[in-house]
């Protein structure tokens, strides 16, 4: 604005230096449009002002890491006589992060007119990109003066981080680990009572307990009921997220992480949970995951947890959650990204 001014100021001198220079009827003419011009501008402006509205509803709602994210910002010109000259400027930046890129589109609407502008972002890390309108100017009909609007329309990205099977072993004490569950396995049995995996013949060395009498009764031969074997959580992956180890890189390395795990798990079939402290509502977040499906629902979640400031609370809350549970093991994935395995650092998981 105090460049197109200043060019203005200048334009205005020149005519009038020329004007008291040369009496000249066409640069009497040009003195007065020149002089009348910023009150023609403001008028124009004052009706052009808000004709054009933008909107982000092409924006995707999902992206992948290390890949380019395209979105269209859609403009309208709601008005039926005026051709209208615009700028946006947009900023883009992971959510809780200090770097955004600005960018500026700039076209030229028709009456009635309506078009998508289309940009490309780069994403060097994943979590929630965030896409926002910060305002849009119109300009008069020679682009010297603008109005400007601030909007602060926000779009959300979830960028998801690649899913990599990781290292792992898995002891045969895992495999085996026996947790509470409302689930049962159809393929494998155990030796929980409250639930029958299936009823055969007897066999030599079968419990007495075992024995299903009233079937045993019907068929006239000796049944045996099998017990079936629970579907609980055997490992636990806590997400330990603070305050003072918030970052864009360390927040990216932490998805990495706990995506890869997950999945690792889930690969492996062990059923595992996750859980992260919501300090909002002062609660234990808890996550129940089977298969790859489940592990893709729960970072997708995992992306609008917020950084913890109390550390003591949130310690007291994950005692409260889990007092009395057990678990083959527990993984904490803390701010930075680094696991630990029962309180450990690790170079090889085992579990």
């Amino acid at each position: 604005m105090v460049r197109r001014t200043a060019g203005y100021l200048a334009v205005l001198l020149v005519t009038a230096y020329l004007f008291f220079m040369y009496n000249d009827t066409v640069l009497s003419g040009i003195l007065v449009f020149v002089l009348l011009y910023p009150v023609l501008s403001g008028i124009y402006l004052a009706s052009a002002g808000r004709k054009v509205i933008p909107g982000l509803h092409r924006v995707p709602p999902l992206g992948e890491s290390g890949k380019q994210i395209k979105a269209g910002i859609s403009v309208k010109n709601i008005s039926g006589c005026m051709s209208l000259r615009y700028e946006f400027l947009l900023t883009v930046g992971n959510k809780g992060g200090e770097k955004r890129r600005k960018k500026r589109l700039r076209g030229v609407l028709p009456p009635a007119g309506e078009e998508t502008l289309w940009c490309r972002f780069e994403t060097e890390y994943c979590g929630i990109m965030e896409i926002c309108l910060e305002n849009v100017k119109i300009y008069d009909l020679l682009g010297i003066f603008y109005r400007k609007t601030r909007w602060g329309r926000t779009a959300q990205i979830k960028v998801m981080p690649e899913f990599r099977l990781m290292p792992l072993e898995v002891s045969r004490r895992t495999r085996e680990f026996q947790a509470e569950a409302q689930e049962f396995s159809q393929q494998r049995r155990g030796d929980d009572p409250s639930e029958i995996y299936q009823i055969r013949e007897y066999r030599e060395k079968d419990s007495l307990k075992d024995i299903h009498w009233k079937l045993s009764a019907r068929e006239e031969q000796l049944m045996v009921k099998e017990r079936s074997f629970p579907l609980g959580c055997v490992v636990l992956i806590y997400i330990d997220y603070r305050k003072e180890q918030q970052s864009e890189a360390g927040f990216s390395k932490l998805l990495e992480n706990v995506a890869s795990l997950s999945v690792t798990l889930a690969e492996e079939k062990v059923i595992h949970m996750a859980a992260w402290y919501e300090e909002k509502n002062e609660r234990i977040v808890r996550w129940r995951v089977a298969d790859e499906e489940d592990a893709c629902d729960m970072v997708w979640n995992l992306m609008e947890i917020q950084p913890c400031r109390d550390a003591e609370k949130a310690r007291i809350c994950y005692e409260d959650a889990f007092r009395g549970q057990e678990f083959a093991g527990v993984v904490t994935v803390e701010g930075t990204g680094m696991m630990k395995k029962d309180g450990q650092p690790f170079d090889f998981l085992r579990l």
